[in-house]
Protein backbone atom coordinates (compact mmCIF):
# COMPACT_ATOMS: atom_id res chain seq x y z
CA UNK A 1 0.00 0.00 0.00
CA UNK A 2 1.43 3.32 -0.66
CA UNK A 3 1.51 6.44 1.84
CA UNK A 4 -1.66 7.89 0.82
CA UNK A 5 -3.88 4.97 1.28
CA UNK A 6 -2.43 3.93 4.93
CA UNK A 7 -3.49 7.96 5.45
CA UNK A 8 -6.41 7.31 4.50
CA UNK A 9 -7.41 4.37 6.25
CA UNK A 10 -5.85 5.48 9.39
CA UNK A 11 -7.92 9.19 8.77
CA UNK A 12 -11.21 6.98 8.60
CA UNK A 13 -10.64 4.33 10.80
CA UNK A 14 -9.89 6.96 13.24
CA UNK A 15 -13.29 9.26 12.25
CA UNK A 16 -15.58 6.21 12.59
CA UNK A 17 -14.29 5.31 16.01
CA UNK A 18 -13.92 8.40 17.98
CA UNK A 19 -17.33 8.55 19.25
CA UNK A 20 -17.26 5.18 20.66
CA UNK A 21 -13.67 5.78 21.85
CA UNK A 22 -14.96 9.06 23.83
CA UNK A 23 -17.85 7.23 25.10
CA UNK A 24 -15.47 4.47 26.28
CA UNK A 25 -13.23 6.95 27.98
CA UNK A 26 -15.88 9.37 29.70
CA UNK A 27 -17.92 6.29 31.03
CA UNK A 28 -14.90 4.29 31.99
CA UNK A 29 -13.50 8.21 34.04
CA UNK A 30 -17.02 8.00 35.91
CA UNK A 31 -16.71 4.65 36.49
CA UNK A 32 -13.36 4.66 37.88
CA UNK A 33 -14.82 7.44 40.45
CA UNK A 34 -17.47 5.56 41.45
CA UNK A 35 -17.62 5.78 44.96
CA UNK A 36 -17.67 10.41 44.35
CA UNK A 37 -21.09 9.27 42.78
CA UNK A 38 -22.46 7.06 45.76
CA UNK A 39 -22.13 3.80 43.09
CA UNK A 40 -24.60 5.05 41.65
CA UNK A 41 -27.36 4.21 43.76
CA UNK A 42 -29.88 6.52 45.20
CA UNK A 43 -31.67 5.69 48.67
CA UNK A 44 -34.78 5.93 49.61
CA UNK A 45 -35.26 5.83 53.76
CA UNK A 46 -38.32 5.07 55.91
CA UNK A 47 -38.98 5.65 59.47
CA UNK A 48 -41.76 2.96 61.61
CA UNK A 49 -42.06 2.83 65.00
CA UNK A 50 -40.89 -0.11 66.81
CA UNK A 51 -41.52 -1.39 70.36
CA UNK A 52 -39.11 0.35 72.78
CA UNK A 53 -36.30 -2.17 74.40
CA UNK A 54 -33.03 -2.42 76.30
CA UNK A 55 -29.55 -2.54 73.84
CA UNK A 56 -27.97 -4.10 76.14
CA UNK A 57 -30.25 -7.38 76.10
CA UNK A 58 -29.56 -7.53 72.18
CA UNK A 59 -25.51 -6.75 72.53
CA UNK A 60 -25.18 -9.56 75.27
CA UNK A 61 -27.34 -12.10 73.04
CA UNK A 62 -25.15 -11.74 70.13
CA UNK A 63 -21.73 -11.74 72.94
CA UNK A 64 -23.35 -14.79 73.60
CA UNK A 65 -23.36 -16.28 69.85
CA UNK A 66 -20.04 -14.41 68.99
CA UNK A 67 -18.37 -16.68 71.74
CA UNK A 68 -19.51 -19.47 71.06
CA UNK A 69 -18.36 -19.35 67.87
CA UNK A 70 -14.75 -18.13 69.06
CA UNK A 71 -15.00 -15.03 66.37
CA UNK A 72 -14.38 -11.62 68.37
CA UNK A 73 -15.51 -9.75 65.37
CA UNK A 74 -19.62 -8.67 63.93
CA UNK A 75 -21.02 -10.59 61.79
CA UNK A 76 -21.53 -9.09 58.08
CA UNK A 77 -25.45 -10.03 58.19
CA UNK A 78 -26.18 -8.57 61.02
CA UNK A 79 -24.12 -6.04 61.93
CA UNK A 80 -24.03 -3.68 65.19
CA UNK A 81 -23.60 0.50 64.73
CA UNK A 82 -22.22 2.36 67.57
CA UNK A 83 -22.86 -0.54 70.21
CA UNK A 84 -26.84 0.56 70.12
CA UNK A 85 -28.22 -0.29 67.04
CA UNK A 86 -28.33 -3.53 64.43
CA UNK A 87 -28.60 -4.04 60.84
CA UNK A 88 -29.92 -6.74 58.88
CA UNK A 89 -28.59 -6.54 55.55
CA UNK A 90 -30.27 -8.34 52.77
CA UNK A 91 -29.08 -8.94 48.79
CA UNK A 92 -26.24 -8.10 47.46
CA UNK A 93 -24.00 -5.33 49.09
CA UNK A 94 -27.09 -5.03 51.19
CA UNK A 95 -29.51 -3.82 48.62
CA UNK A 96 -32.32 -3.72 51.56
CA UNK A 97 -30.88 -2.75 54.82
CA UNK A 98 -33.12 -2.64 58.45
CA UNK A 99 -31.28 -0.70 60.94
CA UNK A 100 -33.18 -1.59 64.52
CA UNK A 101 -32.52 1.14 67.35
CA UNK A 102 -33.78 -0.46 70.88
CA UNK A 103 -33.44 2.53 73.15
CA UNK A 104 -35.38 5.00 70.58
CA UNK A 105 -37.65 2.42 69.38
CA UNK A 106 -37.43 3.14 65.62
CA UNK A 107 -36.49 1.07 62.62
CA UNK A 108 -35.27 2.46 59.14
CA UNK A 109 -36.26 0.50 56.19
CA UNK A 110 -32.85 1.82 53.74
CA UNK A 111 -33.56 0.49 49.78
CA UNK A 112 -30.94 1.20 47.29
CA UNK A 113 -32.17 1.94 44.16
CA UNK A 114 -30.28 1.57 40.72
CA UNK A 115 -29.27 5.18 39.71
CA UNK A 116 -30.06 5.01 35.76
CA UNK A 117 -28.65 4.91 33.42
CA UNK A 118 -25.19 4.63 35.47
CA UNK A 119 -26.13 1.05 36.37
CA UNK A 120 -26.28 0.77 32.43
CA UNK A 121 -23.19 2.08 31.57
CA UNK A 122 -21.33 0.27 34.43
CA UNK A 123 -22.87 -3.11 32.83
CA UNK A 124 -21.38 -1.79 29.59
CA UNK A 125 -18.03 -1.67 31.04
CA UNK A 126 -18.73 -5.55 32.72
CA UNK A 127 -18.08 -7.95 29.75
CA UNK A 128 -18.92 -10.79 31.93
CA UNK A 129 -23.03 -9.07 32.53
CA UNK A 130 -23.63 -7.82 28.88
CA UNK A 131 -24.57 -9.32 25.42
CA UNK A 132 -22.33 -10.98 22.95
CA UNK A 133 -23.35 -8.38 20.53
CA UNK A 134 -21.62 -5.46 22.85
CA UNK A 135 -18.33 -7.49 23.47
CA UNK A 136 -18.37 -8.15 20.08
CA UNK A 137 -18.43 -4.32 19.25
CA UNK A 138 -16.24 -3.38 22.40
CA UNK A 139 -13.53 -6.08 20.86
CA UNK A 140 -13.66 -4.67 17.31
CA UNK A 141 -13.37 -1.05 18.41
CA UNK A 142 -9.94 -2.00 20.36
CA UNK A 143 -8.38 -3.70 17.20
CA UNK A 144 -9.24 -0.53 15.18
CA UNK A 145 -7.89 1.11 17.94
CA UNK A 146 -4.91 -0.87 17.81
CA UNK A 147 -5.03 -0.63 13.78
CA UNK A 148 -5.14 2.88 14.38
CA UNK A 149 -2.12 3.15 16.37
CA UNK A 150 -0.45 0.84 14.37
CA UNK A 151 -1.11 2.73 10.94
CA UNK A 152 0.05 5.81 12.85
CA UNK A 153 3.48 4.55 13.68
CA UNK A 154 3.66 3.63 10.02
CA UNK A 155 2.41 7.09 8.27
CA UNK A 156 4.61 9.92 10.22
CA UNK A 157 7.66 11.04 9.74
CA UNK A 158 9.91 11.12 13.19
CA UNK A 159 11.42 13.90 15.30
CA UNK A 160 13.93 12.75 17.99
CA UNK A 161 11.22 13.79 20.49
CA UNK A 162 8.98 11.57 18.59
CA UNK A 163 11.30 8.71 20.02
CA UNK A 164 11.37 9.34 23.49
CA UNK A 165 7.79 9.83 23.10
CA UNK A 166 6.92 6.09 21.87
CA UNK A 167 9.92 4.92 24.35
CA UNK A 168 7.99 6.68 27.18
CA UNK A 169 4.48 4.52 25.91
CA UNK A 170 6.25 1.24 25.41
CA UNK A 171 7.57 1.97 29.56
CA UNK A 172 3.54 2.81 30.55
CA UNK A 173 2.50 -0.41 28.33
CA UNK A 174 5.14 -2.78 30.24
CA UNK A 175 4.30 -0.92 33.25
CA UNK A 176 0.86 -1.22 33.34
CA UNK A 177 1.29 -5.07 32.02
CA UNK A 178 3.29 -6.13 34.95
CA UNK A 179 0.21 -4.40 37.82
CA UNK A 180 -2.50 -5.78 35.70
Amino acid sequence: MNMKTWRNLHRWTGLALVGFVAFYCFTGLLLNHRQAFDYFIDKEITVTAVPVSDPVVLRDFIETYKRQINRSDDPKVIRIRDGRQIEFLYGSHGKTTYVIDPARGTMETVEKIDRQPWLWLNNVHNAFKTSWLWVAVADGAALGIFFLGLSGLLIFRYKVWDYWLLGGGVVVLVVALFLA
